[in-house]
C-alpha cells in the first residue's frame, strides 16, 4: 500500500476530536491536533462507512484543517458545503462558507467531508476535500451533468458557470431545480 493512504489519522465522516474534550492550553489555543493540521492525505472515492460502495476509481484529497467557528454546527446539515480557509491559516484554519468573492480574491478553498456526521465543534478537526470528485451543496439552480461549475454568490455552494472561475465539472447525472441538494463534482485543484 502506497504511503499516500496510510496513516489518515482519521476517517472520513467524523472529526478527529469526535466524542472527546476540547482542551485548551492557558493562552487559549487548542491543545489536541497540532501534528495533523494541514496535513494532506488521499482517499479512495468510496463510502467510509456501510458497504464502502465505491463511487468512481479517482482519488480524493483532503486536507486536516480546524474549524475556528464560533458556532457548533450539525455536521449532517453543512457537509458538502464550500468553506474559505482562514486568510491567516491558509490549509489549515477556516471560519466561514465560501462566496464567489473569496475566490475571486484568491482564497483557498474546500468542500467540507460530504459524510460528516455528528457536531463540527469549535476547535475541532475535519476533512476538506480540496481536489478530486466529493458531493457539493448546490444553489437551487439544475446543473447539467457535464456543466463545469464555481463557488456561487450563495455562502457555501456551487452554481454552473461558463466562465474562466470553475473550480470543477459536475461528474453525475443532471438534475433540476426541484431536486436540488447536492451534486457530485470533480474538484480541480492548485491548492496541493
Amino acid at each position: 500500500m502506497s504511503s499516500i493512504f496510510s496513516d489518515p489519522f482519521f476517517r472520513r465522516g467524523s472529526t478527529l476530536l469526535t466524542g472527546e474534550s476540547i482542551d485548551l492550553d492557558p493562552a487559549g489555543n487548542p491543545i489536541a491536533g497540532g501534528e495533523v493540521v494541514g496535513q494532506v492525505k488521499a482517499f479512495q472515492d468510496a463510502e467510509p462507512a456501510g458497504d464502502g460502495k465505491r463511487h468512481s476509481n479517482r482519488l480524493v484529497y483532503c486536507v486536516a484543517a480546524r474549524y475556528k467557528g464560533a458556532t457548533v454546527q450539525d455536521g449532517s446539515t453543512v457537509a458538502g458545503e464550500v468553506y474559505a480557509f482562514d486568510v491567516a491559516a491558509p490549509l489549515t484554519e477556516f471560519t466561514s462558507k465560501a462566496t464567489s468573492a473569496n475566490v475571486d480574491a484568491g482564497l483557498a478553498y474546500g468542500v467540507l467531508d460530504e459524510y460528516l456526521t455528528g457536531a463540527l465543534r469549535t476547535n475541532d478537526i475535519v476533512w476538506l476535500v480540496v481536489k478530486g470528485p466529493t458531493s457539493v451543496k448546490q444553489t437551487a439552480t439544475a446543473i447539467n451533468a457535464g456543466v463545469a461549475v464555481k463557488v456561487s454568490s450563495t455562502a457555501g455552494s456551487v452554481a454552473s458557470t461558463g466562465s474562466t472561475k470553475a473550480i470543477g465539472q459536475q461528474i453525475e447525472g443532471g438534475n433540476t431545480a426541484a431536486a436540488v441538494g447536492k451534486t457530485r463534482v470533480n474538484l480541480h485543484s492548485d491548492m496541493i
